[in-house]
Formats: structure tokens, sequence, C-alpha cells
């Protein structure tokens, strides 16, 4: 079996047929370097038949050279800064699965049951780790609200009472909620700020809320001596090292590639195809056609690749498959909720009957 984080389910048979990568569509960015590589084309085939007509006009082939090695160093090092936020995304979200997997274990194993309360109540911490999960995706994705599918079962009556009394709308670019015809206009300003990296506005968001209610959990059961020393520090660091790392991803997240350097890169590389087809064209129309198009198809497309990579948070082929991280967090919910904890009473209510919406959700 062959992991393939292009492809939707994120799995692909090993020895299935699949298309070659080089006549594939879906994930690469030939549809986002097309239209640009197309105009350029377009243009030395002008230029070309200009200086046919006027051989005086071309320039020397030599002379591209220089530019272009520098055009390719700014090129190299645009997409290596796209990919270290990529990646660095990848490392962050291995370790939020990670610590919240250990954080349920933690909670279910350690933490006694004095009454069944205590045991409602650490069912529900258990739920709200993975809540805490899912949470985080739906905000960097800018998705506002308690309202998605994934929430069901996991989220308490009286929290969703508390989220709703707050009136917690929070998105990227620090916006307030709008109604009648500037909804759409604010909409788009909030897009756009957060391909531009914004910081959240000062409503505290619902990953943050969550927090809030784990550490209070731990709190609670240290109090009332349900947990060992030991264990209670070992539940309040992970608590922090969740905190952590949803700072990680908003630090990737509300960091842009510098604006500045953006706009030169753009501009030069545009610059060099422009000029391009002038040194060209003495080798002919035909062949500076094709030249044209296959160097404004690489140089665009790199370009291209790093716009695609930069917020790896989304849904396209080429972001994170952060659905199939929050699964893997459900699962490990569900199995901890399908068996009795070894700190529960003898007299406490079967886990079975206790977490069935929470089992018909994780499932």
């Amino acid at each position: 079996m062959i992991i393939d984080t292009a492809s939707p389910s994120n799995i692909v048979r090993a020895f299935g047929f699949g298309w070659p990568d080089i006549l594939r569509i879906r994930g690469s960015v030939v549809l986002l370097a097309l239209p640009g590589t197309f105009v350029m084309t377009a243009y030395a085939v002008g230029i070309a038949f200009l200086v046919q007509k006027y051989e005086y006009l071309a320039i020397q082939l030599t002379v591209m050279t220089t530019v272009s090695l520098v055009l390719s160093l700014l090129l190299v090092f645009r997409t290596n800064s796209a990919y270290d936020r990529f990646w660095e995304g990848r490392k962050i979200w291995q370790d939020i699965k990670v610590t919240s997997r250990s954080t349920i274990r933690s909670f279910w194993c350690c933490i006694m049951e004095q009454s069944a309360d205590d045991s409602a109540r650490k069912r529900q911490a258990l739920k709200d780790v993975a809540a805490f999960v899912i949470s985080i995706k739906h905000y960097l994705r800018g998705e506002d609200g308690i309202e998605q599918a994934d929430y069901d079962g996991l989220l308490s009556t009286e929290f969703r009472v508390a989220f709703s009394t707050q009136g917690a709308g929070f998105g990227y670019g620090a916006i307030p909620r709008a109604s009648g015809s500037n909804i759409q206009q604010q909409q788009q300003q909030q897009q756009e700020q957060a391909r531009e990296g914004w910081e959240r506005p000062d409503q505290i968001s619902l990953p943050h809320m969550l927090l809030y209610e784990l550490q209070m959990f731990v709190e609670n059961v240290q109090d009332n001596k349900q947990v060992h020393l030991q264990y209670y520090a070992s539940m309040l660091a992970s608590v922090n090292t969740l905190s952590t790392l949803l700072g990680g991803c908003e630090r990737i997240l509300s960091t842009p590639i510098p604006l500045a350097y953006r706009i030169h890169l753009r501009q030069a590389l545009y610059m060099y195809l422009l000029v391009l087809p002038w040194a060209m064209a003495s080798m002919g129309i035909a062949k500076t056609v094709i030249l044209q198009f296959v160097i404004s198809f690489m140089m665009i497309g790199i370009d291209s690749i790093s716009r695609e990579i930069q917020n790896p948070f989304g849904y396209d082929a080429n972001d994170l498959p952060l659905d199939a991280y929050c699964d893997a967090v459900l699962t490990e919910l569900s199995h901890a909720l399908q068996h009795r904890s070894p700190k529960a009473l003898q007299r406490t209510e079967s886990t079975f009957s206790s977490s069935s919406a929470v089992d018909k959700t994780t499932r």
C-alpha cells in the first residue's frame, strides 16, 4: 500500500493502475500556469515576426544567461520558503495527533471516578479533546461557528450555549459579522486577508475556548484528588503542548511571504519572459515559439507551486489531509469510550450506553 496525499482517500493500491505523474492534471499547477504561458507564447509569436523583418532589433542570447541565473535563484528561494511552511505544518499536525491521542488515553486511564457525575465529566473531557483537534481544522480554514457536522456528539449542551452567548464569529481578518449587501464584500476581504496572513480579532476563538475547558477540567480533578500528582503534571503539560501547537499553526497562517519579495519576483519573472523572445527570435519563428512556451510554462509553474503550497491547511489536492488527521483522533476517542475505564467504579454505568452518540459520530 502506498500513501498518496494527492489522493482523496489518501491511499493508492500498490499494484493498481494509475496515471503517471507526467499525465496527471489533478494536483498539478497546469491550469494555473497555462493562462500566463499562452499569453507569453502569443507575445513571442509577434516578436518573432518583428525580428525576422527587422533583424537589428535582436539581442544577443548570451545576455540572458546571467539574468536567468539570478531569476532561478529567486524562484528556488521562493519555492523553498513555501515548502518550509508546508513541512512545518505537517510536523505540527503530527504532534497535534500524537499529543491529543496521549491526552485522551491519560484522561481515560489515570483519572479516578468517584461518582456517576465524575464519569460523565471525564467522558465529556475526552470528547473535548477530539473537538479541539477538529476546531483547529475549521479555525485554520476560516470556518466559523459550531454548526459543522463533525462537532455532533462532541460538544456539550452547556458549551454550545456558552459559545452562542459569546457570539464568536471569528475568521482571519478582524472583520465583524455583517448583514445585507455587505456580507459578500466582507467575505471577500476575509478570504484575501486569510491568504495574506492576518491575526485573529480580539474575540476568543473556539479552539481557545476548548483549551480553557480542558485546563479547568484538569484543575478540577486535581482539586478533588481524582488523579495522582505526577499524572496531573503530565496532563497539564499536554494541554499546554496543544496550546503551543495551535500557536504554531497560527504562526504559519498569519506570516505571509514578504509582500516586497513577492511583487519583485513576479515583476522580474514576467520582465524576463518579455525580453526572452528578442534574444531567441534569430533562431527562427518555430523554435522561438516552442522555447518560449516551454520556458514560460516551467517558470510560471514554479511560481504557481510556491503559491499553491504556502498555505497547507485548505481543501486543495496539495494541502494537508486534515480530515484524515482528525479521523485518527476520533478513532482513538471511540476506542476509549467503548471500553471500561480502569479507574471506573464498579457501580458506574456502562460506558457503552453513555457514549452511543459519539460512537455513531466517530465510526
